[in-house]
């Protein structure tokens, strides 16, 4: 019986080659703790705690997004972008523009607040005017020496002032009394409103006309106070 062939040279040196690239030992798998580590030393690598706020996310969106230079169809890339700008511009000025008017209208309709706060006598309030006026508060000035314009005629018994009682109606209740001088008690209600509410800014000029008015008012003779439900009616 012929005995078998041995093997070629190639298998048993293919076989060497297969043994020696096996590995030694097969790594175990790592435990709950290990991975915890290795994840928390991979996090802490620079590249993870960079960040990007929001208006360079914003910024990099636009960048990708939008090309000023072609804006415009057909216009040369400077003049598309100079019209992007002058438009964003406009955008920008009639929103302030608008908010502007809003503030104002808002302030306009709270002109029939109470026109006095405290229950401080026309001295008072004219000394407080004077006060403001000496350190250049022209809008403190104004609008205390206003009440005390208001409150002296109450206390002389042309009207009586009751609360909640607007600058309007004052100057309403003070017409009669005040006779050639009511066009000017109109003027000082208003200005008053104006600049309590921030409409107007005063001046000293401002200022000077409101104590000039009230050195009229404190000169007149003035007509008894008439019923504030018939004037106001």
């Amino acid at each position: 019986m012929t005995p078998p062939a041995s093997p070629p040279v190639a298998v048993h040196h293919l076989s060497a080659r297969i043994v020696s690239a096996a590995p030694a030992e097969v790594p175990a798998t790592p435990d709950a703790d290990s991975a915890r580590r290795a994840a928390a030393e991979e996090l802490a690598k620079p590249e993870y705690r960079q960040t990007t706020s929001l208006w360079d996310r914003i910024w990099q969106w636009l960048s990708e997004h939008l090309d000023l230079r072609a804006a415009v169809p057909g216009a040369p890339p400077w003049l598309s972008v100079l019209l992007v700008i002058v438009l964003v511009i406009a955008l920008l000025a009639a929103l302030v523009l608008l908010f502007t008017r809003v503030t104002w209208a808002r302030r306009a309709s709270r002109s029939d607040a109470a026109l006095f706060e405290d229950d401080r006598d026309a001295a008072a309030l004219a000394r407080a005017a004077d006060a403001a006026a000496a350190t250049g508060d022209w809008a403190t000035a104004v609008v205390e020496r206003f009440r005390a314009i208001v409150r002296s005629l109450d206390e002389r018994g042309a009207i009586e002032d009751y609360p909640g009682m607007t600058a309007h109606e004052a100057a309403r209740l003070a017409s009669q009394p005040l006779g050639e001088l009511s066009g000017h008690m109109d003027q000082a209600a208003r200005l008053f409103d104006a600049v309590r509410y921030g409409q107007v800014k005063p001046t000293s000029a401002q200022d000077a006309w409101m104590r000039d008015f009230a050195e009229q008012v404190s000169r007149a003779a003035l007509a008894p106070a008439p019923r504030a439900e018939q004037v106001l009616a």
